[in-house]
């Protein structure tokens, strides 16, 4: 019983994990992960560590910003390099990072603890997921569907939005 289930955790392992180590999301997810967690666990437990540079606090989205360019520089100068997911996992990394503090730059506040900023990290952190381990259920429910599908849905919603204006349900009114 016991040799059924190591069995069936094996390729259930290889099947999520050890065949997703080729696809460039994995290892952007693999630099993201590690990176957010550190950085809200260094942000909240002990916020008086940061780069002071002539009394200006550098953020560590500003080192996020630099994580960026560098892995987008190298990923189109050598866009066939055989270490392709170190840049991925470079620009998981500076993705986390810029991220993280996603509503002190956009608000410019020096404020760490919006929500909107949490927000936006798990939108990411969810977006990866699915593109990591959906991806293929998503690519192959696409490939079963039949051609035209796409049509047939929006003359279905085009049809409901008619109906629910004759009926005088429009909430736009």
């Amino acid at each position: 019983m016991s040799g059924i289930i190591g069995s069936a955790f094996r390729r259930a392992y290889r099947e999520l994990i050890t065949d997703r180590t080729a696809q460039a999301p994995f290892w952007i997810l693999v630099g993201f992960l590690p990176t957010f967690i550190t950085a809200r666990y260094i942000v909240k437990s002990s916020p008086d560590v940061y780069l002071n540079v002539r009394g200006v606090h550098v953020h560590h989205f500003t080192y996020g910003i630099f994580v960026l360019a560098i892995s987008g520089f190298l990923s189109i100068a050598w866009p066939q390099h055989r270490m392709h997911w170190w840049l991925a996992v470079l620009y998981g990394l500076g993705l986390a990072l810029s991220f993280d503090e996603f509503g002190m730059w956009l608000r410019l506040t020096a404020n760490y603890n919006l929500g909107l900023s949490a927000d936006v990290m798990f939108g990411l952190l969810t977006f990866l997921i699915v593109a990591v381990y959906f991806t293929g259920l998503i690519r192959r429910v696409f490939k079963y569907l039949p051609q035209g599908w796409h049509r047939e849905v929006k003359h279905e919603l085009a049809d409901k939005a008619r109906s629910l204006r004759a009926s005088g349900h429009d909430k736009r009114r």
